[in-house]
């Protein structure tokens, strides 16, 4: 009994990590210029298919971005910023600063998997 109620849990999950990434747009970090890393996320809108981050000289910027547009000199001109090394990319929260984590998602998707591993010790 034990082990069919934690498969009967196993579908819920594995339709739920599934449908997690069906029509979805692109989750990146998005602040205002600030000295210190970002935690508040947005989805991108269309045309905006890439995730910025940009290290000015005191200030980092997170934003939805165009990959198109991605170069120095059309990011320096739209945030008037001279020096500044930055990069563009195209997956859910990658333009968040080096040491951050996002265990909320990976909790989400390792979910099924603790689910299914629990299921085979019992």
């Amino acid at each position: 009994m034990g082990s069919k109620g934690g498969f009967v849990l196993l579908w819920p999950l594995l339709i739920l990590a599934v449908l997690c990434h069906s029509g979805y747009s692109l989750l990146c970090y998005s602040c205002l210029p600030t000295g210190h890393p970002c935690t508040q996320t947005t989805n991108c809108t269309y045309p905006l298919n890439s995730c910025l981050f940009v290290q000015a000289e005191s200030r980092k910027y997170y934003h939805c971005w165009r990959m198109s547009d991605c170069n120095f000199q059309y990011i320096s001109n739209a945030l008037e910023e001279n020096k500044l090394q930055y990069s563009c990319c195209q997956k859910d929260l990658c333009n968040g600063h080096p040491g951050m984590t996002f265990p909320g998602k990976t909790a989400l998707l390792m979910a099924p998997l603790l689910v299914a591993a629990w299921n085979l010790c019992l």
